[in-house]
């Protein structure tokens, strides 16, 4: 039973992984589609938009 319990926190660690955010701003990430005043986070690099 508490193998079961260990297999679900690996796979919710291992899924949080992949959750990384694209791009960095003032030492802090964000995902892509994040606006902040004239730039979108696109890929892995601000643009103007």
């Amino acid at each position: 039973m508490i193998w079961k319990i260990m297999l679900l926190l690996l796979v919710f660690m291992v899924s949080a992984h992949f959750a990384v955010a694209d791009c960095e701003y003032n030492g802090a990430l964000y995902p892509e589609g994040t606006v902040i005043g004239p730039y979108t986070c696109r890929g892995s690099q601000w643009k103007i938009e």
